[in-house]
């Protein structure tokens, strides 16, 4: 990603009023900072898919083969889009494009934490990304 990318990824978050602090001591703007891929954004935009953004709580190993492995379990969620799925090790964090039409977030948040569950993490909703420029918060969808 590149550094204006992470810039505007973290102007959307910083201008979001009551942004909590996740249990692990990680901000919410870091961790979708972390795993923000203009990119796959805007091509998810552009096809009326959302971005989620999740926090994942749980022992992680922080290697390119965990990165791989729960990049394949979010990939393998009906709905999401095969080349919009982004994770941090480092930051316990993961973000999915997918298609709101074919499974709604609160379906797609269900699938997510069924994966992951075996992998014994937990997977913790931050922010959706609907349109451009409207990043939410997840709570009470």
């Amino acid at each position: 990603m590149s550094v204006r990318a992470s810039l505007v990824a973290i102007g959307f978050v910083l201008a979001l009023p009551g942004t909590a602090a996740v249990a692990c001591g990680y901000c919410v703007e870091d961790k979708v900072a972390a795993v923000y891929d203009d990119a796959v954004v805007t091509q998810a935009l552009g096809r009326k898919h959302y971005v989620a953004f999740f926090a994942l709580d749980g022992a992680l190993t922080p290697d390119d083969g965990t990165r791989r492995a729960l990049a394949a379990l979010a990939q393998s969620a009906r709905g999401a889009d095969k080349d919009g799925v982004r994770v941090s090790v480092e930051s316990a964090a993961l973000s999915v494009a997918f298609d709101p039409q074919r499974v709604p977030l609160a379906e797609m948040q269900r699938a997510l934490a069924r994966k992951f569950a075996a992998k014994k993490l937990t997977v913790l909703p931050l922010r959706v990304l609907e349109a451009p420029g409207k990043l939410k918060p997840v709570e009470g969808r």
